[in-house]
């Protein structure tokens, strides 16, 4: 049962890291060229002037490219996680439904199990009593052990699939939890580009 995230998730996440680092290049470049006007004021030769001109025009060329980029990425990614986010939310009720349903069988394997076991227990001790074992008394025995082998078997699945739905479920709520810092950064930036 256990999956990761689907294709279209995986596809989210390495959009929003592509967008996270032209992010990150664009404050850099922002720094750079704060920092080059700040040492263009100062430096008064003509010379270092013209340099930190040219490099301030080449930092505001590149900063414009990096905004657009980043805009388009952070609007597309903003539909992008509210969509996935309503997903997240209908795939976390279809877990916990099926974690019920798994829970449930596990609580009627372990029932049956304890019935299984209370039966063999019950037979070995009826088998010890007697003084002769009978062909039907070791074909009783050996029925039940097999019952109760295959009840153990059974409860051990139901209790693997049981930890696979609440890794599910706590990897769904993982996502969500991110998808929602994530837009709330995205909405930041978008609204700071667009004032810019």
């Amino acid at each position: 049962m256990a999956r990761g995230h689907n294709l279209r998730e995986r596809r989210l996440f390495t959009d929003l890291a592509e967008k996270n680092r032209l992010s990150a290049e664009l404050r850099r470049v922002a720094h750079s060229m704060r920092r080059w006007q700040d040492r263009m004021k100062k430096r008064r030769s003509k010379r270092w002037q013209a340099q930190y001109r040219s490099s301030i025009e080449r930092a505001g060329s590149r900063l414009e490219v990096l905004e657009r980029e980043v805009l388009a990425q952070a609007e597309d990614l903003k539909s992008r996680i509210e969509g996935e986010l309503d997903i997240s939310v209908q795939e976390v009720s279809q877990f916990e439904e099926q974690y019920k349903k798994e829970l449930d069988e596990l609580v009627s394997a372990q029932k049956e199990l304890r019935e299984a076991e209370e039966a063999r227990v019950q037979a070995e001790a009826a088998a010890a009593d007697q003084t002769s074992h009978s062909q039907e008394t070791a074909e009783l025995l050996s029925k039940l052990r097999r019952r109760h082998r295959r009840t153990e078997r059974q409860v051990r699945r139901e209790a693997k699939d049981v930890t696979s739905v609440e890794r599910e479920i706590a990897s769904e709520e993982r996502d969500k939890e991110v998808l929602t810092k994530e837009l709330q950064r995205v909405i930041e930036e978008v609204q700071a580009l667009r004032q810019a």
